[in-house]
């Protein structure tokens, strides 16, 4: 698949790869696998699915915006948990090697939490985020 995906690229197709995995349970993204071979051969779209689940990797040329993709895919969960958007506006668990450097990703927004990432934490933590669903409904 990898050569065709490679010379249909070569003639100016947008192509996407799709591998049906009969164990139920993957990962998707590991190097040396299926999925990841698609990708490094080209694929603009990787797709993986299984009686269990499925997950999509899509190269886009667009910024990510944090509202369209909760809107898109996680509109039946109660809360996301996102990693790395720290130019947004959204609400956050701040986590930080030292509690005085959590000001630097505060930037007016709502903090739910700051924490070093000390598992005694998570209590505290999860009563502040179900408070602050409480407070956004």
């Amino acid at each position: 698949m990898e050569t065709l995906i490679k010379d249909l690229k070569n003639r100016g197709l947008s192509v996407g790869a799709l591998k049906y995995h009969k164990h139920g349970e993957f990962e998707i993204d590991i190097e040396g696998k299926d999925t990841w071979k698609y990708a490094m051969a080209g694929a603009d779209t990787v797709a993986i699915t299984s009686s269990l689940k499925f997950a999509v990797i899509k190269n886009i040329n667009v910024p990510t915006d944090i509202d369209e993709i909760c809107e898109k895919y996680f509109n039946d969960n109660d809360i996301v948990l996102a990693d790395g958007f720290t130019q947004s506006d959204k609400p956050r668990i701040i986590v930080v090697e030292k509690k005085e450097d959590a000001a630097i990703f505060e930037r007016g927004c709502r903090v739910i939490s700051v924490t070093d990432g000390n598992i005694g934490d998570m209590e505290i933590i999860s009563s502040n985020v179900i408070e602050s669903l409480r407070f956004l409904q």
